[in-house]
């Protein structure tokens, strides 16, 4: 390497160096005393034309340190014509470019960072996964989407990748510990309305469903188990959670038995195409009904058919008789072809 290309080296470091460690408070502060020192002297070598009012001076200063330069507008006296040679461009150019490659380093960080997973999401009332397994995320990504709609936000919390796998609309965050309360912090989990826990392992999924439901008790927290015993166990201590468990041995055998009960459960599931389990609460306003009023009204008037009721942190109740009375604050559980967002529950009350 010879002196030249050394120098040169030397200077690109330093450029580099300075400008990243350059706040644009200093920049700001260059860039008044380029504004004010040009101002002064373009006054005081008469070139009256130049700055007989702020926006004449802006747009000659702007596209002279552009190197725009249209030439509609140029200093006419000779000290003038020195100033601008000596000061103004080069000293407008340089700054111009500072500016440009301050933006460019900034959105290059922000860019890299939020692809990393390292930034903190502002959010609120959205939806959380933790734990990205290659087979089952993307198909649940699709689903939720479908569903949601736009309404709530997904995001995707991973130890394993370090970037995001999935499309630009799902917020991605990379942490080092599904346990440590700042890097969970950072995907906003204290706000969330609910939370899906998705590892590998059983031991992980409870401890880390316990530490969710902590950090942010009014989530709804949703976690997937192998072990039944470890299932309810979080159920225990966790009233309000939802513990998701394989059903593929159960399936299995309805499936000797009963010829397609596997399509059924695929069907009720699925929410792509064809009819899907949906669930509705009844308002606090409804007075206590009969299940057949429900029943009969949701066939009638939104081709749903109720399946099962579940009152507050009580069990389910599938098929429940005609006569069974029906309270407030109910869970409905329907299938239906799309979800009933607008039921008007004076057709049930009659």
């Amino acid at each position: 390497m010879n002196k030249m290309e050394r120098v040169k080296e030397i200077l690109r470091d330093l450029f580099n160096k300075y400008l990243m460690e350059m706040t644009w408070l200093t920049i700001l502060f260059l860039l008044s005393s380029y504004i004010a020192i040009s101002w002064v002297g373009l006054t005081i070598t008469q070139e009256y034309e130049l700055t007989k009012n702020v926006q004449q001076f802006l747009y000659y200063i702007i596209t002279t340190g552009s190197t725009v330069g249209y030439g509609d507008l140029s200093p006419l006296t000779d000290n003038g014509k020195l100033l601008t040679a000596f000061f103004i461009i080069p000293c407008g150019i340089s700054l111009f470019a500072l500016v440009l490659g301050k933006m460019a380093v900034g959105f290059s960080e922000f860019w890299f960072i939020k692809r990393k997973g390292k930034h903190k999401v502002k959010i609120k009332g959205h939806i959380i996964i933790i734990g990205i397994n290659l087979e089952r995320t993307p198909y649940l990504l699709s689903m939720l989407k479908r569903e949601e709609k736009g309404r709530r936000e997904i995001i995707v919390v991973s130890k394993e990748f370090t970037e995001s796998p999935f499309e630009p609309d799902i917020h991605f965050i990379n942490v080092n510990s599904f346990t440590d309360i700042e890097e969970m912090n950072r995907s906003n989990l204290t706000e969330a309305s609910a939370v899906i826990v998705d590892t590998d392992s059983d031991d992980s999924t409870l401890t880390l469903s316990l530490f969710i439901a902590e950090q942010n008790s009014k989530a709804h927290l949703v976690a997937s188990f192998n072990d039944s015993v470890k299932a309810e166990l979080l159920h225990k201590y966790c009233p309000n959670s939802e513990c998701i468990r394989s059903l593929s041995t159960e399936l299995l055998a309805k499936s000797v038995m009963d010829k397609g009960s596997s399509l059924v459960h695929s069907e009720l599931v699925s929410a792509h195409k064809g009819h899907t389990q949906y669930s509705i609460k009844i308002p606090e306003f409804m007075a206590d009904v009969e299940f057949e009023l429900i029943y009969i009204s949701l066939k009638k008037y939104y081709q749903a058919t109720a399946i099962a009721i579940q009152k507050q942190n009580r069990e389910m109740i599938l098929n429940p008789n005609l006569s069974y009375v029906v309270t407030s604050e109910t869970i409905i559980y329907y299938i239906a072809d799309e979800r009933i967002n607008d039921i008007d529950w004076s057709l049930i009350s009659r």
